[in-house]
């Protein structure tokens, strides 16, 4: 069983409580001390002056408290154990930090901070089932990483001169985005299969399983998972697999860097 979260090393580790931190709030309301104070037409220098509105934290460990007790509960499922400790393992005993944080997706992994950033408007079980989604990231990090460094030496073949796979520039793309969702994608039944276990044994909110009916019903294959991965979302215009597409442009860019400073050294043009 892993240690407790707050420790170095012992899997997703979570921000210690702090001063502002709330169990189960989103971005909090302006609060106003004291009594209401009735609309005047005119105010003397006797009237009571209105108190100052206070604004809303910006403290990202603002769910700290019940990120790290909805993990300690969760850790009693022994397939989220399992997988807590997989996820340390893929980070070489790193800790992985949970933090509040505003981004486009609900909840995201970020490989250079080690951190699972999650959206101050998740709350509940889906905060809790978000979470345990994206350790699943974090345990495949190797994977994702292969992947990464396959795109990379492709692109520097190609911007040396030299053979390359996976058709044009476009092609590529799509491959490197597709081949980053199927890791996802494995993810996913992975994250199902533990919250099942959570819902049958251990009394777990049915929502926290949040792709079991899709796995089920209308995802029950990568392809109709990589279809719903490019609807664009409302707000932004842009889709879950535009990350990787994006990710995948700047492999590119740093490829061609680096083939040019290669070309530079050895006195080609």
């Amino acid at each position: 069983m892993p240690r407790g979260i707050s420790r170095s090393g012992s899997g997703p580790s979570l921000p210690v409580k702090r001063k502002h931190d709330e169990l189960t709030s989103t971005i909090r309301k302006p609060t106003v001390e004291g009594p209401p104070l009735k609309k005047q037409r005119t105010q003397g220098p006797d009237a009571t002056p209105q108190p100052p509105v206070k604004k809303p934290t910006t403290d990202p460990s603002m769910h700290a408290v019940y990120d790290k007790m909805a993990h300690e509960e969760m850790l009693k499922n022994p397939k989220y154990a399992a997988l807590v400790n997989d996820a340390a393992a893929a980070s070489g005993g790193k800790p992985v930090n949970v933090v509040t944080k505003d981004q486009v997706h609900g909840g995201m992994f970020y490989t250079k901070d080690n951190q699972i950033g999650l959206r101050p408007d998740l709350t509940g079980p889906k905060r809790a089932s978000v979470m345990a989604f994206e350790a699943t990231n974090v345990a495949q990090q190797k994977k994702f990483s292969k992947v990464t460094s396959d795109a990379f030496r492709n692109e520097l073949n190609g911007a040396l001169g030299k053979q390359t796979f996976g058709g044009d520039l476009n092609a590529r793309r799509e491959n490197f985005a597709m081949g980053m969702e199927r890791i996802e994608y494995d993810g996913i039944k992975r994250h199902h299969d533990v919250m099942k276990h959570g819902i049958d044994n251990q009394g777990w909110p049915k929502e926290m399983d949040r792709f079991g009916k899709r796995l089920e019903g209308s995802d029950p294959s990568f392809k109709s998972y990589w279809d719903r991965q490019n609807v664009p979302d409302a707000k932004t215009g842009k889709s879950h697999s535009d990350v990787y597409r994006a990710q995948f442009d700047n492999i590119h860019a740093t490829a061609q860097k680096a083939a040019a400073e290669m070309k530079a050294k050895q006195g080609i043009k």
